[in-house]
């Protein structure tokens, strides 16, 4: 991370002139990977237990998660090649590995057979929730690379392009896990739909935002799709943990695991704030 030392960074949609901050982008992003890691341990560890993590594979996500975030907290400590960098690349790789398995291990659970139906996709194993893994393995590889601020594509760095793509992959397969997870209600309430369009409209918006150059329009409707996208993950989490309740003041396990998964509508929020961080691009420091 030779090239991340930089501290001056262009928001093209807020100010023409650069904004310093105290950390470099690289850094922000592992900070925030760490916390990551650390609430998507808490998050399988809550659903796999329900099944007493039998088979027993389903133990790999839960050892994964906190030596994933150990990793990205020793580069974050020791930013340079060497054992650090080696142990945090690995680390990512086979984080992209473990989401595609566990995609076919929770796609083979839902399937009767050897065929898949939509019933089986709307009930039981989450079968989208794992690409989770696979998108944080992708955001931390790109992460880990060399950002130069004088090589440039559509006006971004390369390392920011592809930053944004992985982010804009991780909103669509947010919103392809929130339509299967509420097509087992049937959508009922109409309101039930917006985090599934607001998944994949955030991803088209940032799909535009990636390949155009800058124009303030487009920049202004990237802040309203961020903005729009925490609070439907704070409005979700809310709805969730109400239903969770059940109207009792004391929250039904039961429902956690097999009705409304409380942490999962936080997602969108937690996806919101890495837009913001990923569209933060260096600039060469000759522009001073």
């Amino acid at each position: 991370m030779n090239s991340t030392l930089t501290t001056r960074f262009s928001y093209r949609w807020l100010t023409d002139k650069p904004l310093t901050i105290p950390w470099d982008k690289t850094r922000l992003i592992l900070a925030y990977l760490f916390l990551n890691y650390a609430i998507v341990f808490v998050d399988v560890l809550i659903a796999h237990s329900e099944n007493g993590f039998v088979p027993v594979y389903e133990w790999i996500p839960v050892i994964y998660s906190p030596l994933a975030a150990i990793a990205a907290l020793l580069l974050l400590i020791v930013p340079r090649p060497g054992w650090s960098k080696l142990v945090y690349f690995g680390m990512m790789s086979v984080g992209a590995v473990i989401g595609i398995l566990g995609f076919g291990f929770h796609l083979q659970g839902s399937s009767a057979g050897n065929s898949v139906s939509f019933a089986g996709l709307t009930s039981g194993n989450p079968v989208f929730a794992p690409l989770a893994f696979l998108a944080l393995g992708m955001i931390g590889l790109v992460a880990g690379m060399d950002d130069r601020p004088s090589d440039r594509k559509f006006g971004f760095t390369k390392k920011t392009l592809r930053l944004i793509l992985v982010t804009s992959f991780w909103f669509f397969a947010t919103g392809l896990v929130a339509f299967f997870d509420h097509a087992r209600t049937g959508f009922n309430n109409v309101y039930t739909w917006v985090p599934v369009y607001t998944g994949i409209f955030a991803a088209m918006v940032l799909l535009l935002q990636a390949y155009s150059r800058h124009e303030k329009g487009l920049s202004i409707l990237f802040i309203v799709t961020i903005a729009l996208s925490v609070v439907v993950g704070v409005l979700g989490f809310a709805i969730h943990l109400t239903a969770d309740l059940a109207g009792r003041g004391v929250i039904v396990w039961a429902k956690v695991f097999y009705g409304a998964p409380g942490l999962a509508p936080l997602l969108f929020a937690d996806i919101g704030v890495w837009a913001g961080l990923v569209f933060l691009d260096p600039l060469p420091e000759e522009t001073a």
